[in-house]
């Protein structure tokens, strides 16, 4: 028997689960009519920083903006009176100020400190000359008890490390970490040492990935080890993160003769012993870009994912075990190719992502908090605030083809593809589901070229979008 306090305990549910959810959805950070990229995003202090190359001004200015925790936008953007080539900023937050380091185009690598209000705290400063202006990452940084750790690319082709203090300024001599050439690199901090693992540049193959720990006092602690040397290509930016006693590293690996990646992960212990391996992600989603991250529980994986050009992500458990399903972070843009990472701080995920087009400009960012999860129930994906048929991806498409849609609450769904001429060429759907955003594959290969039409009918909502197969 349904009562009135069954149903008011029900609706209360509801309104707890939409409040939980508040804060996970996208919001636009720098979008508009200036090209804007992103060196990336980290929440504490209470709010967040995302660095950014690009404004009104020029594609080239390094600028930050400050985020509230619900996505909100606080203060204008802050200008840091530089100019350097995309990814702009890279932000770290040392439990007082945010810390942004960038390089500038005469190759010198400079670094500035803001409040978590958005406020200089004092001027910025040179951490390093004769960078390799040819290559991203800029700069990757990790943050140890008592100094921060720049690790970043000389025009020399090899890997080198500086420390700054907490209140800026340089700690100690520059030293050089990797003994091989090296690119896509990546760093984390253990609590006792760091770690920087990078892909050693060989030509033709760029097949192996290699590591180096140093102390927190700026030694070499070992030799530089070999992490991966198989026999696939390993490229692109790789990601460390470290918890539950051992590193993540994220990365590529490409079958000589393949034209798409498998991303994987690889675990190392704090003494270099190399651990399990996981697939992150198999061909068939064309992976890139990856990033990682960890929350104290979990660890959080992104990447971009070409085959509907959005940004993915998954969790899983400190051990390696996948938690749940993979995940949409940021849904596709019409004719725009997602870039971006994730990182933790002050108990919250900040996501962002630079969307650009096939030339890689014409940006523009966006951000997304993400919760760690509490349980295996925990679902990061936010629940839609209408109904929508999105544009699927890729249009035209030739054999196939994804359609996704919105459904804000639970309903009977009918989505069906009609030709020109109204007749009904395929059903897709026809059943009820769940709240959220839903993805169907249409397969076509039996299909002639031309125009078609697929329906959606949810409820009594309903929307037509013109799909094109071109064989």
């Amino acid at each position: 028997m349904v009562t009135s306090r069954s149903i008011r305990i029900s609706l209360i549910a509801v309104l707890l689960l939409a409040a939980s959810r508040v804060g996970a959805q996208e919001f636009p950070i720098a979008v508009g009519s200036d090209s804007t990229f992103s060196g990336g995003a980290v929440y504490g202090g209470g709010n967040g920083i995302v660095g950014i190359c690009g404004d009104a001004l020029s594609q080239y200015s390094i600028t930050a903006q400050i985020v509230g925790p619900g996505g909100t936008l606080v203060g204008s953007r802050i200008a840091l009176g530089a100019f350097g080539p995309p990814p702009g900023a890279v932000p770290l937050f040392d439990g007082t100020n945010y810390f942004l380091v960038w390089m500038d185009f005469t190759g010198t690598l400079r670094g500035q400190l803001l409040s978590t209000a958005g406020t200089l705290v004092g001027s910025a400063f040179d951490i390093a000359t004769g960078l390799n202006t040819q290559r991203m990452p800029t700069a990757k940084l990790a943050l140890s008890d008592t100094t921060v750790l720049v690790a970043f690319l000389k025009s020399d082709g090899y890997l080198y490390g500086q420390r700054v203090g907490r209140s800026g300024g340089l700690v100690g001599n520059q030293f050089q970490i990797s003994s091989s050439l090296a690119r896509d690199f990546s760093i984390a901090y253990d609590g006792t040492n760091f770690l920087v693992a990078w892909v050693i540049v060989i030509q033709d193959t760029d097949k192996d990935i290699a590591g180096q720990f140093v102390s927190k006092t700026g030694t070499l602690v070992g030799s530089n080890f070999v992490i991966d040397n198989g026999p696939n290509y390993s490229d692109n930016p790789t990601s460390l993160a470290f918890g539950g006693g051992h590193y993540l590293l994220a990365y590529h690996e490409q079958q000589p003769g393949a034209s798409r990646w498998t991303m994987v992960g690889r675990f190392i212990s704090t003494a270099g012993a190399l651990q399990d391996s996981i697939l992150i992600c198999d061909t068939t989603k064309s992976p890139g870009f990856a990033s990682a991250a960890f929350d104290g529980a979990n660890f959080l994986v992104t990447w971009s994912q070409r085959s509907n050009m959005s940004m993915m992500g998954q969790f899983y458990a400190a051990a390696g075990t996948a938690i749940d399903t993979p995940f949409t972070i940021f849904g596709p843009k019409p004719n725009k190719i997602p870039y971006g990472g994730v990182g933790f701080g002050g108990g919250q995920y900040l996501a962002v992502v630079t969307q650009l087009d096939s030339n890689m400009t014409n940006g523009d960012v966006y951000g997304r908090f993400i919760q760690p999860l509490t349980g295996v129930a925990d679902r990061p994906d936010p629940i839609p605030g209408t109904f929508a048929l999105l544009p699927n991806y890729p249009n035209p498409f030739n054999p196939s083809t994804e359609i996704r849609y919105q459904l804000p609450v639970g309903s009977e769904v009918t989505l069906k593809v009609f030709d020109l001429l109204g007749r009904e060429v395929r059903t897709l759907v026809d059943q009820r589901q769940s709240a959220g955003t839903h993805a169907v594959r249409f397969e076509a290969g039996n299909l002639p070229s031309g125009v078609y039409v697929c329906s959606l009918a949810a409820g009594n909502y309903r929307e037509t979008r013109k799909i094109l197969l071109m064989k």
